[in-house]
Formats: C-alpha cells, sequence, structure tokens
C-alpha cells in the first residue's frame, strides 16, 4: 500500500522551513501553526493527530507537503494573519491560498485537495 507524507515539525529557524518549502516546489504546502501556550496546548495536540493521518494519505503524496510549525517562531504566523491555535494555512509557493483555525473545517479542506 502506498504511504503518504510525514509531517515535519519546525520549533524555530525559518531557514529551516524555507528549505522544506524549496524542495517541495510543485506542491501545496499546508502548515499547522501550534502553539505551546498551556491555554492552546491540549486543542493542538489533538488536531496534530488528525493532521498526520491526513498527512498520511496516499493522495496527498505527489500534491501537498505538511508541516507543523510553533507560532512564535515563524514570521508566516505574522504574515498569514494567524491569531488562533492550531491555525492551518495553506500555501502554493508563497502566496496563502487558505486559512483555517482548528476542526473540522481542515478536513473537509483535504478532501477537496485530494479529488
Amino acid at each position: 500500500m502506498a504511504q503518504g507524507n510525514v509531517v515535519r515539525t519546525f520549533q524555530t529557524k525559518d531557514h529551516h522551513f524555507d528549505t522544506f518549502k524549496n524542495n517541495a516546489p510543485n506542491k501545496l504546502l499546508v502548515c499547522q501553526f501550534s502553539s505551546n501556550d498551556s491555554m492552546f496546548k491540549d486543542l493542538c495536540v489533538s488536531m496534530k493527530t488528525t493532521f498526520e493521518e491526513v498527512a498520511a494519505n496516499a493522495n496527498f503524496k505527489d500534491k501537498a507537503a505538511f508541516c507543523e510549525l510553533n507560532v512564535n517562531g515563524f514570521k508566516l504566523a505574522k504574515e498569514s494573519g494567524v491569531e488562533a491555535y492550531p491555525t492551518f494555512v495553506v500555501l502554493k509557493g508563497d502566496k496563502p491560498m487558505g486559512k483555517m483555525h482548528a476542526g473540522a473545517p481542515v478536513l473537509y479542506c483535504m478532501t477537496r485537495l485530494s479529488s
């Protein structure tokens, strides 16, 4: 059975994220912005499992790359208007294609991308 993507996690360092992004030039980049703040941590952790399951779907292997970013470590969070955690941002190159805050809309978006 074909395997999908693995979620890469980046805590800091925009250049590591830039390298990851540059290695997937023809794919959508799906980013989960998370926070270690105690107020948001449980929701971020619970959504991470779902996010990893979606990323592992073989339908996304050639279409998208997935990563988790600590909201405090990346200028992209501010540039994308991330205000709640977790927030999911879909990029094509450097252009944001969509943004969703936690929950079911993420699964809806991912199923749309796989078709």
